[in-house]
């Protein structure tokens, strides 16, 4: 195949930005859709679409990897991806909907379980999938004792509340059953309600 020339008058075959020689690959997915990517030592990088060859994409990677005009959606929230992967899988989470707006962006989209995070303590964690922010309540069993509760919405780093929700979910002695609500510990055979 013949590498496309390069574009806005730039001696043949050399970078626009540094003279070198870039290395050109292509990619057909068609026969009528072709699409090139040139590649400098430099680190530049040009697209060339043999179909609009007056285009000059302003992202060349994208416009090599997906062609010219195909929309990329952005990646959805850390907040939702975390939700999501927890209904997935052999043991979902079952959250339940939570009547009350968010404290945070005052959306009613929050949602709740209960859980053991750590042996001896029960938790009531929140996620608003509007926003993402977590609420986390910690309790000791069978005590009066509590932590005081915590709510934020930094996911990285992960502030108290939502790293208390992520324990909560992927700690392995954290048990949730099938309903979303009733909790018990390895430990306990006769389990809790």
């Amino acid at each position: 195949m013949i590498e496309p020339a390069p574009q806005r008058g730039s001696e043949p075959g050399t970078c626009p930005s540094c003279g070198g020689q870039p290395t050109w690959e292509s990619l057909v997915e068609t026969e009528e859709e072709e699409r090139w990517l040139a590649v400098c030592r430099c680190g530049r990088m040009q697209a060339y679409l043999p179909d609009q060859p007056g285009v000059d994409p302003e992202d060349p990677l994208r416009a090599f990897l997906l062609g010219p005009g195909r929309p990329i959606f952005p990646a959805s929230p850390p907040w939702v991806r975390v939700f999501l992967a927890s209904v997935e899988g052999p043991n979902p989470v079952r959250w339940r909907f939570c009547h009350e707006a968010c404290r945070a962006c005052g959306a009613s989209a929050g949602f709740g379980f209960q859980a053991c995070p750590r042996a001896g303590v029960f938790a009531i964690c929140t996620l608003c999938v509007a926003c993402g922010n977590a609420g986390a309540f910690y309790s000791k069993i069978g005590r009066t004792a509590f932590e005081v509760p915590v709510a934020g919405r930094t996911w990285a780093p992960p502030c108290v509340a939502v790293q208390r929700l992520r324990d909560c979910l992927h700690r392995p002695h954290s048990l949730l059953r099938a309903d979303g609500w009733c909790v018990s510990n390895p430990g306990d055979s006769a389990g809790a309600g």
